[in-house]
């Protein structure tokens, strides 16, 4: 078996050896007999024994014949991870299902046979940590999603899933030395981004710490060596560094009156010290408190006064401490953390708790689940009060489809940098680090987060942008007419308010693609006659759904608002024979077909209507927008959402009820070309008008027409018609043509709109 290096019971823990393989493997038997004798120290009842031999005789069975990428018999993986579970002591069901937890996914057993053998409670802790395996993945990274998405849910239902594959994940990353080195790294990530953030999350910190130095090893082999060739050059002096100190505390506090009091030290891991190096970019020499001391005492009152026995001692060093007790962490973790100055100079971090603070430290959630306990598992496993995070978790699995989006905020969620801030009323907020007044608010109430307008930070007006730190009190102010921006997302930190942010501005983006799509449908239906209003009310709109495929009226007006069906090939399938109404108006009919315009509009177009692209829209030929111009958009009847200038008279005349946003798409400039006209006057000179026709085309735009004529005063007019891509595009045309020798003035107009030529004429010259 292989060695024991995390137990919690160990005072001097070194980080982990460079390999834990021993030279002989141990027979299945022999790892068998080793975790009975680990289990014996908390399950001593014959009853237990007995079934924890099933176990392993019918798990044995079923992996009859399989082996390891290693070599070794398959059954001793579960057997090592059900050893590791018997270090952190848990109960009799996460033991068994330990050793069952490859058996329904590597063999023909069914989780049937599980339960019928083993009860219902093991069945389900082996279905929690079987994979989704019958099911077609579009990539690696859904699959990963979705196989997470299943963990959490049966997480939701017992913690003690989550300790069992931790365990399972500690053994892989332990014996990854069979595996390439790409998937090695690949492992290795996923572990840092995953699992040693949640064996965190669940306080286990002696797995936390391994898995990080584990993947240290894998993902930066060179830096592990050399942290590692650095502290073992140093290990006798460490050795004595660490029993100094010890010896130091211990007197002093017994000196003080303190009886059962107890201090460790230990050298800090590998990874640790590497994220110091990276975060305060420093060399391994120049990190001092490579150290951590802790004093275990009887009470919380005995932690305070221990913590001024320290103070009185040695200086603190001042921003360095932290009181957990009073605000503990999200996974339960309470100490007083302290970092003091001894006088040869050196820091030493200090951690001071009492002994049940303790084994919630070293053992975390499996605490929960002491073999002794009479509390059943499954009813503190739901604890959500204790363990928000996991209620955050179960939100996101709700909210959040897109696989990648998912695991992206699962990865954000679980990193354990935390700030504790308050309400105006005193409650303690608890938030990630970095966090902004809208994050804050979005954790107080989805409402609250919803129709924020300000926010006031230790009673100051503060940007919603802005960070907020330990100890702030801050208050949100709202209004019922705010709504969400999506300037928003830009600057939110927490998966919550990213989430509730999206959920709303997808509904509203839902809202207008559906209202568009009823202003459509229901000008195509109208030129066969038929009124749509009518047809709802009468409930007559089932040809129309049946041919769009969609399974409800809603939805049907989504997917055309949305662009994705075509209103009037819609109206043609559901209704393919003309209606006597058609052939009563066929002027008005061909009227229409003229305002519609159909050369004009645009799939994909770059305008993103209420957020969202591929919607019907036409360009307004009062005005002819580029990208780059200020834009407003307005629904029309028949012909999707009209897009004018900002500053067009038109538009400015138009219903603002029918107003929607609207803003040009990123990616815009590559996608479409757009027309703009130019009006140029020009002193009359032969080869001008080549000159012009030049600057034009090595910008990149094309001429589709020109009108030359010649003024009263042989003033040149030039006016042009050309197409580009942006606003940006024609301003260097512009400037340019307004380089070019004898050119008098050139700008930009509208189609339809008469240059007032003679004033501008007489301006410029006069200038």
């Amino acid at each position: 078996m292989e060695k024991d290096e995390h137990k919690a019971s160990k005072a001097n823990y070194d980080p982990i050896p460079e390999s834990k393989d021993a030279s002989e493997p141990a027979t299945p038997d022999q790892e068998f007999a080793s975790l009975l004798l680990k289990l014996s120290s908390y399950v001593t009842d014959e009853q237990s024994i007995s079934l924890i031999t099933q176990a392993y005789e019918f798990a044995t069975e079923c992996h009859k014949g399989q082996k390891r990428r290693s070599g070794e018999p398959y059954i001793t993986h579960p057997l090592a991870v059900a050893g590791i579970l018997a270090d952190l002591k848990v109960d009799l069901a996460s033991i068994i299902a330990a050793i069952l937890h490859d058996v329904v996914e590597d063999t023909e057993a069914s989780l049937e046979d599980i339960e019928s053998r083993f009860g219902t409670v093991i069945a389900n802790l082996v279905d929690g940590l079987t994979k989704i395996g019958k099911i077609k993945f579009r990539s690696s990274q859904e699959r990963m999603a979705e196989n997470f998405r299943k963990m959490i849910l049966a997480m939701a239902k017992d913690l003690r899933v989550i300790l069992i594959k931790l365990a399972d994940r500690l053994h892989n990353m332990r014996t990854l030395g069979a595996l390439a080195e790409e998937k090695r790294r690949r492992i290795a990530q996923e572990t840092l981004d995953i699992y040693a953030p949640l064996a965190n999350r669940l306080g286990i910190y002696g797995i936390k710490s391994e898995l990080e130095d584990l993947c240290l090893k894998e993902t930066k082999y060179k830096i592990y060596k050399e942290i590692s060739r650095k502290i073992a050059a140093k290990k006798k002096q460490r050795e004595a560094y660490i029993g100094e100190v010890i010896q130091i505390l211990d007197t002093e506090l017994k000196k003080y009156g303190f009886k059962n009091v107890k201090v460790y030290g230990r050298p800090k891991h590998f990874y640790s010290i590497y994220k110091k190096m990276v975060d305060r970019q420093l060399a391994f020499e120049d990190i001092h408190d490579l150290f951590a001391f802790r004093i275990i005492v009887d009470s919380i009152k005995d932690c305070y006064e221990a913590l001024g026995v320290i103070h009185a001692m040695w200086k603190p060093m001042p921003g360095r401490f932290k009181d957990y007790i009073a605000m503990p962490k999200a996974n339960l973790y309470q100490s007083l953390h302290t970092t003091v100055i001894r006088p040869n100079g050196t820091p030493a971090e200090i951690q001071i708790r009492t002994h049940d603070m303790h084994s919630i430290c070293e053992f975390g959630i499996a605490a929960h689940w002491s073999y002794k306990e009479k509390t059943p598992a499954p009813a503190k496993a739901t604890d959500f009060k204790s363990f928000s995070w996991l209620r955050q978790m179960m939100e996101l699995h709700h909210d959040v489809k897109d696989p990648n989006e998912f695991l992206d905020a699962v990865k954000v969620d679980l990193f354990d940098e935390e700030i504790f801030v308050f309400t105006p009323k005193g409650d303690v907020i608890q938030l990630a680090s970095g966090a902004t007044p809208l994050d804050f608010a979005f954790t107080v109430h989805t409402d609250v987060g919803l129709t924020t307008v300000g926010a006031k930070v230790n009673g100051k007006i503060t940007p919603l942008r802005s960070k907020i730190h330990s100890g702030d009190i801050v208050e949100i102010i709202t209004s019922s007419n705010q709504k969400p921006s999506k300037d928003w997302l830009n600057f939110v930190t927490t998966s919550k308010a990213r989430n509730k942010i999206r959920s709303y501005l997808r509904s509203e983006q839902r809202e207008s693609s559906r209202k568009i799509g009823r202003e459509l449908l229901s000008h195509e239906l109208s030129q066969r006659g038929f009124d749509l209003e009518k047809m709802i009310d009468q409930n007559k709109v089932e040809a129309l759904i049946k041919a769009g495929k969609e399974s409800g009226l809603d939805e049907l007006l989504i997917a055309i608002g949305y662009g994705k069906i075509n209103a009037k090939d819609l109206v043609e399938k559901a209704y393919p024979s003309p209606t006597p109404a058609e052939s009563q108006k066929p002027d008005q009919a061909v009227a229409d077909v003229r305002d519609f315009n159909a050369d004009k509009i645009k799939r994909s177009s770059g305008v993103l209507v209420s957020g969202m692209d591929n919607i019907l829209v036409t360009y307004g030929r009062c005005c002819n927008p580029l990208p780059g111009d200020q834009i407003v958009g307005f629904i029309t009847r028949g012909r999707g959402v009209s897009i004018h200038r900002n500053n067009c008279k038109r538009a400015l005349d138009l219903d603002p009820a029918r107003r929607i946003e609207v803003s040009w798409a990123k990616d815009q400039k590559s996608q479409a070309l757009h027309t703009a006209y130019l009006n140029i006057v020009t002193q009359d000179r032969q080869g001008i008008l080549a000159d012009i026709t030049v600057a034009i085309s090595t910008e990149g735009a094309n001429i589709q027409r020109a009108k030359v004529q010649i003024s009263q005063d042989l003033m040149g007019v030039i006016d042009f018609e050309i197409t580009l891509n942006s606003l940006d595009q024609l301003n260097k045309i512009i400037n340019k043509i307004e380089g070019i020798a004898d050119v008098v003035l050139v700008e930009r107009k509208e189609k339809d709109r008469k240059s007032k030529t003679k004033n501008k004429i007489s301006k410029k010259q006069g200038t």
